[in-house]
């Protein structure tokens, strides 16, 4: 490396020079990183348009069909006995439900033993009846503990659990718990072990298996579960306990859920707003007229604003109090959206998701935010593309720049180092030969 003299012999700050010529001549890189800044902005900015338009697709998606859109709602008199909910299919009217008994599974318990791991039990055949299918289960050295038996029952598959308790008894406090698999079933457990120390599990019914019980409207329903679905079609009930009086009923009414539905909608308008928000918070900056940002936009308002055609009875979102403001987002007037729903449920259904014969306005827009916002071919994948590619480039070029500032420094730093010798060769020169004068008067006086 050659010595650098920073201004010993001019004065100069040689260094703040070079700094100086060097800031000069960084200029271009300056301007690439600009570009490559303004790459990654905008592709942040249509990252961000991608996320606006797909939450809209979403909310499209949810009114592409009656069951999407219509919502219905149970409500029963008392919780005290069930709970409900209801389906968009569910049968709209009255019901009187009275619950008879829930449904349990069966349990049978063991007798208490002194271990859970020591393999103290006889080898052989433990056998089940669960619901009239029998189970052979063998028992070796190899899971003769009661650990080993609950192991081996519930790998079996024979519709049955197994369990261990401990009922705190000192001296054998370990019970194995067999429980059926459904409601109503029965379970026969018998263990044919020979040798061991541990006597054979002998199995006492702890609890009976029944099947829920409830009376709809007077008629009796059965099933393995406390949740009972389409006893009324398309509601759910889920059972508590039973009625302590069997001609006691509670009241069930099912309604259309209008509150549901006008969400469903004004979640689907407030989708379609921020992607046009969007668009307008993008005008002052440099992509804010990106074909990108307003081809989109211009699609979406004609397939709004456009009327659907065939014999439905709502044509237009204006008939949902859906009216389009200045600034080209929507504004819902919720009075006259309440009362298209409660008064034209099917008219609201048609319009989004059409017929077999009219396309509906949440498959058009479905279609086409799919196809824009396509991981491959939509408008931030081109985006994508092209500014990747662009990065690319301005790297390329930042790299070359960067070499030739490098090469550049030295060069300036071996000339001026060179400049500062060359000068202090000079001031070496002129002193000696400042001095000669004197040398040559001390001469003449000796």
């Amino acid at each position: 490396m050659s010595i650098q003299i920073g201004g010993l012999a001019t004065g100069l700050d040689t260094n703040e020079l070079i700094t100086e010529l060097l800031r000069i001549e960084r200029k271009p890189i300056e301007r690439l990183e600009r570009e490559q800044s303004y790459l990654k902005s905008r592709l942040d900015a249509f990252t961000k348009f991608d996320s606006k338009l797909k939450g809209l697709l979403e909310k499209a998606e949810g009114l592409a069909s009656y069951d999407d859109i219509a919502a219905n709602k149970a409500e029963a008199a008392s919780e005290e006995y069930f709970s409900v909910s209801a389906s968009a299919s569910a049968e709209q009217g009255d019901y009187n439900i009275n619950v008879v008994s829930l449904a349990r599974r069966e349990k049978e318990v063991s007798q208490g033993f002194a271990d859970i791991n020591a393999g103290e039990f006889g080898t052989g055949t433990l056998s089940f009846t669960v619901g009239g299918e029998s189970v052979d289960i063998a028992i070796d050295d190899t899971n003769n503990s009661l650990g080993g038996i609950r192991d081996a029952i519930n790998a079996a598959g024979a519709g049955v659990s197994a369990s261990i308790i401990n009922d705190g008894d000192p001296d054998n406090p370990y019970r194995l718990v067999l429980t059926a698999a459904e409601a109503g079933t029965a379970v026969e457990a018998t263990a044919s072990l020979s040798g061991g120390t541990f006597a054979s599990p002998l199995f006492t019914q702890t609890q009976q298996g029944t099947q829920a019980h409830i009376k709809v409207d007077g008629i009796d329903i059965y099933r393995n579960s406390n949740s009972i679905t389409e006893a009324i079609p398309g509601v759910t009930i889920d059972l508590l306990k039973p009625h302590t009086d069997a001609t006691e009923t509670t009241g069930v009414q099912v309604d259309l859920d209008v509150d549901a539905v006008e969400k469903k909608v004004k979640d689907f308008v407030t989708a379609y707003n921020d992607v046009v928000n969007f668009i307008s918070d993008q005008s002052d900056s440099s992509w804010g007229r990106d074909s990108g940002l307003h081809m989109p936009m211009r699609r979406l308002q004609s397939m709004i604003g456009s009327a659907l055609g065939g014999d439905n009875s709502i044509q237009v979102l204006s008939q949902l109090g859906i009216s389009t403001q200045k600034d080209g987002t929507l504004k819902v007037d919720g009075t006259v959206l309440k009362g298209a729903i409660s008064d034209d449920l099917d008219g609201v259904v048609g319009l989004f998701a059409g017929s077999a014969a009219t396309e509906g306005l949440s498959a058009k827009l479905v279609d086409y935010l799919e196809s824009v916002t396509d991981r491959s071919d939509g408008i931030l994948a081109s985006r994508k593309t092209a500014t990747d590619s662009g990065l690319r480039r301005l790297d390329s070029q930042i790299e070359r720049q960067e070499a030739r500032l490098e090469q550049r420094e030295e060069t300036l730093r071996a000339q001026f180092t060179a400049m500062e010798q060359l000068v202090s060769s000079m001031n070496a020169t002129s002193s000696y030969l400042s001095q000669l004068p004197s040398l040559w008067q001390g001469d003449s006086n000796r």
